[in-house]
């Protein structure tokens, strides 16, 4: 047998319902979630396709991110230096001064191998997804004038 739910005081049940119903009266006077619903529809849109772009943004602004940082290392000289920083397979080499400072980035500076294949792999993505969606903007069954020709 069950036991009996003791009845609660109109009071404790006010005091639970006056914060929905107080919303559900703001709801019908300011209908803010049909305004919400129609933004979020324009910024988040239905295509699919939509989300290649999104990826090649997100990807570029990585691109920025990770590039500037290495660049405040980085010594974009030519001349030839030998190596003595801390990577030993690479000690006594000759090599160009702008190669020995990626190494140093890499091997050196807190951090620096980790943002290079940031860099790295956001590249890479970016121009794949740029790619894609080229491919599906001038193929794609749903524009109204058909895929692109050259003319001429």
């Amino acid at each position: 047998m069950c036991a009996a739910v003791p009845k609660q005081s109109t009071a404790e049940t006010e005091g639970r319902t006056g914060g929905r119903d107080s919303a559900l009266y703001l709801d019908r006077r300011l209908p803010l979630v049909d305004i919400a619903r129609a933004a979020l529809r324009k910024a988040f849109p239905d295509r699919w396709s939509f989300l290649l772009g999104e990826l090649a943004l997100y990807s570029f602004v990585g691109l920025l991110v990770t590039g500037v940082w290495p660049g405040l290392f980085f010594q974009p000289s030519m001349s030839e230096v030998v190596y003595q920083g801390s990577y030993v397979p690479l000690r006594g080499v000759r090599m160009s001064e702008a190669f020995a400072s990626t190494v140093h980035i890499s091997f050196d500076v807190r951090g620096g191998l980790l943002i290079r294949q940031i860099h790295h792999w956001a590249a890479l993505v970016m121009a794949a997804s740029v790619t894609a969606c080229t491919c599906c903007a001038c193929s794609s069954p749903e524009r109204s004038d058909g895929p692109v020709r050259p003319t001429g």
